[in-house]
């Protein structure tokens, strides 16, 4: 059994505790969180101690791997703490609020040599490994991509309309599928232009964000593709939808995680029955185990290609040009 630590207990850090219990091949012992009280009731229910500073917690436990549970301002910091000594960790998404951040923990991670990983949990869903499967082979070049996630602003927590802390709707959601699009395609997005628009709610002090964005990306292999974030409707509609000569395939996470569509002559219908927040936590917990990086699907580095794309987005809203997209 993995001794744990976790940095952050707010919502996603319970969730982990309890993922990592429902693995059975790791146990949460340490908590760190600068509301102390957070930290003594995870530490009641899991068992473990309680810590109000993460630096104490990294001296004084001994630990097999940490995960890093905190908003993405403050991830830094514990970061360059765990590579100090020699820790894996797995840190929730996205993996810094600038690119400046997350240089500064790539080159952490680098010079400790460390396994890493971050929560892009829809790269572990059965769904994109049957995607990757009808798709390995294929042109991408000419392939068309549509993505969209729309939802309803009132579901939100308030924390979610300040851009600066939630990264609006690309950074905190619309994540998620760009970079599910990265990794089903293996493809990187070489450029965006994006616009945003207040179809509900004019933006004021306390709702700083655009509630709907709709971008245009560009490809490394030529393809195109389009996203369209909205926080204006009523229900829940979240699909990627890739188009090629002769496929088409559909990924419908407002379905019951269904694929469906056609490839070639052969039509597609297969549902998930899996639980991918799970998945990935068992997939670092066995990385962790074997000590091979290899087995991660979505290393700090490759994760921080994503941010990038997110941070562009939102930067092409605010001038309304085409940008393009570099590498970390």
């Amino acid at each position: 059994m993995l001794r744990i630590g976790i940095i952050g207990v707010g919502g996603l850090g319970t969730r982990h505790a309890q993922y990592i219990v429902d693995t059975g091949k790791g146990r949460p012992v340490a908590f760190a969180d600068t509301e102390v009280a957070k930290a003594e009731a995870a530490a009641e229910a899991h068992g473990g101690n309680a810590y109000g500073d993460f630096t104490q917690m990294l001296e004084r436990e001994q630990l097999d791997a940490v995960f890093v549970c905190t908003p993405a301002q403050v991830r830094v910091e514990p970061i360059q703490a765990i590579a100090e000594h020699k820790l894996p960790f797995f840190c929730e998404k996205p993996p810094a609020s600038t690119m400046t951040e997350a240089r500064a923990c790539i080159d952490a991670i680098e010079q400790a040599g460390i396994i890493n990983s971050v929560g892009f949990m829809y790269r572990w869903s059965e769904v994109t490994d049957r995607m990757r499967e009808l798709l390995d082979g294929r042109s991408i070049g000419s392939c068309m991509i549509r993505g969209i996630w729309a939802c309803a602003f009132w579901e939100m927590p308030n924390y979610y309309f300040i851009q600066e802390k939630s990264g609006g709707p690309i950074g905190d959601q619309g994540v998620h599928l760009i970079d599910a699009a990265r990794y089903m395609m293996r493809d990187e997005v070489t450029a965006v232009h994006a616009f945003g628009s207040n179809t509900i709610i004019p933006k004021t002090d306390t709702f700083t964000i655009e509630d709907t964005i709709s971008t245009s990306l560009k490809f490394g292999s030529g393809a195109i593709g389009t996203y369209l974030h909205s926080w204006s409707h009523r229900g829940w509609v979240w699909e990627i939808d890739c188009i090629g000569e002769d496929f088409r395939l559909v990924w419908d996470l407002s379905d019951k995680n269904r694929l469906w569509g056609t490839i070639g002559e052969e039509e597609v219908s297969f549902e998930a029955t899996d639980d991918c927040y799970i998945t990935e936590v068992n997939g670092f917990l066995d990385a962790v185990t074997a000590g091979d990086q290899s087995m991660i699907r979505s290393s700090f580095a490759d994760a921080s290609k994503t941010l990038a794309t997110t941070l562009k987005i939102n930067e092409s809203v605010a001038c309304g040009e085409p940008l393009a997209v570099e590498a970390p």
